[in-house]
């Protein structure tokens, strides 16, 4: 069984970022001073009167301190079982190469790499799908496949079953298959059905569908999620 995996972020990575530097600059100042001031470790353990000596050390006023780790943006790891039809081979390649970003950079997008890391769940679209894998432009406007461009639907795919979970390629039409992708949140049959037969099917998500939830939770009926969405971590498992 091939399988791959994407691990999804939800939050402001700039704010995470932002408290993670500072508490990695409250160890570097602890580290260098709990001995000589009798203090404890790991700034977890430090009590309020404590907290004032080291905030007293730091010669960086514009550069606070934190004393906790910003609470994990990582929602959860979405693994997919992918299907090992030989009528499926090129969607499949093109996916776990771009899960583990071997190839490079993209060709009609040189500055950008040809990887799912990094890249945005753009769509959201509550109680239908969430939408990703655009790595030229983070849109949905853009997407490059291994191939160079687009490439035609496998009509494997187009015969599949949709269901809740299904993973398949993002299209603006027939034949027009990039480096997008969806995966299906619905758990409806009618929703299903508008999906069948328009979109290439090769995935399905065998662990991670609490994760499905997180997105559904951050998704809009205007598609825009509510909060950032990211791929912060990809590739394949087996």
């Amino acid at each position: 069984m091939t399988t791959a995996f994407l691990d999804v972020y939800i939050g402001d990575k700039a704010e995470y970022d932002e408290q993670s530097a500072a508490y990695e600059r409250t160890n570097v100042l602890l580290t260098a001073n709990y001995e000589i001031y009798g203090l404890p470790s790991l700034p977890e353990e430090l009590s309020e009167e404590q907290r004032e000596i080291l905030t007293d050390l730091n010669r960086d006023k514009a550069s606070p301190l934190r004393f906790a780790k910003p609470p994990s943006l990582l929602a959860g790891r979405l693994v997919f079982s992918l299907d090992p039809a030989a009528g499926l081979a090129k969607t499949r390649t093109n996916f776990l190469t771009l899960c583990r970003g071997d190839k490079g950079m993209c060709k009609h997008a040189p500055n950008k790499p040809l990887h799912y890391l990094g890249s945005p769940v753009h769509r959201i679209v509550r109680g239908f799908i969430a939408q990703g894998g655009d790595v030229t432009r983070g849109d949905g406007s853009g997407g490059e496949s291994i191939y160079g461009g687009k490439f035609n639907d496998e009509k494997d795919g187009l015969k599949k079953e949709v269901k809740m979970g299904s993973l398949a390629m993002a299209n603006s039409g027939k034949n027009s298959n990039s480096s997008q992708f969806f995966v299906v949140l619905a758990n409806d049959s009618a929703s299903w059905a508008k999906l069948k037969g328009k979109y290439v099917v090769f995935g399905e998500v065998i662990e991670g569908m609490d994760v499905l939830d997180k997105l559904d939770a951050v998704g809009a009926s205007n598609g825009v999620p509510v909060e950032k969405v990211w791929i912060g971590g990809c590739g394949v498992l087996g």
